[in-house]
């Protein structure tokens, strides 16, 4: 229903306006219109804010392009680097959050995110191998905390030697405690067979609650 103007008239005391008394019935009409507005655009706001939201960064390598990284055979501490200078870093990022991957300690910080929110990746890398082997990629997350671990998200057997052959993995993170929260993060790279190891990149996707 939209609001009634009440009627002045033309000039003052010409007779032609409402009567004090429609005039009042128009005023609490009104009121009553915009207190029903009001109460409408409130429950429209508290749906809204039940809504979650979503940003991205894409972190593009181009230090191991030129400069491989080299994993000896049996190996156990091997991370991944990414320096995120190459022309296919980006993000969207419409409220300025905070990237969390830090290229200059080549690890994730998870301390701007919330309990509940999740964070999907895609690792991006190229191997090398001289022969036949099985790889594993894991993210050593809450890093520092009392309760440090580490995620399997990726095993792969290649059947003979290679040059560059495209490793992929796609997994999710679920921020569901402050170890995972406040601990840092970062890729291992594990094979019992020495191989070589470019970075193209990752992407990461947050969708906080």
């Amino acid at each position: 229903m939209a609001l009634s103007p009440i009627n002045v008239g033309a000039t003052a005391n010409d007779g032609t306006g409402d009567t004090w008394r429609d005039a009042f019935v128009k005023v609490n009409a009104n009121e009553a219109e915009i207190a029903a507005t009001a109460a409408a655009n409130a429950l429209a706001i508290a749906a809204l804010a039940g809504l979650t939201k979503t940003y991205w960064f894409d972190a593009n390598d181009t230090a191991t392009t030129a400069t491989p990284i080299t994993h000896g055979a049996g190996a156990t501490n091997t991370y991944l680097t990414n320096n995120a200078l190459g022309s296919f870093t980006n993000s969207y990022n419409p409220d300025s959050k905070d990237a969390l991957w830090n290229p200059s300690t080549n690890k994730f910080d998870f301390t701007s995110l919330k309990i509940g929110d999740v964070v999907n990746f895609r690792i991006d890398i190229n191997l090398s191998n001289a022969a036949a082997q099985e790889v594993d990629l894991f993210m050593s997350a809450a890093e520092g905390s009392a309760g440090p671990y580490e995620l399997n998200i990726n095993h792969t057997y290649y059947k003979n030697a290679s040059t560059l052959a495209n490793n992929t993995a796609i997994f999710s993170v679920y921020i569901g405690d402050e170890n995972t929260r406040t601990g840092s993060a970062r890729f291992r790279f594990a094979s019992v067979a020495a191989a070589t190891i470019v970075v193209n990149g990752w992407f990461y996707q947050i969708t906080e609650v």
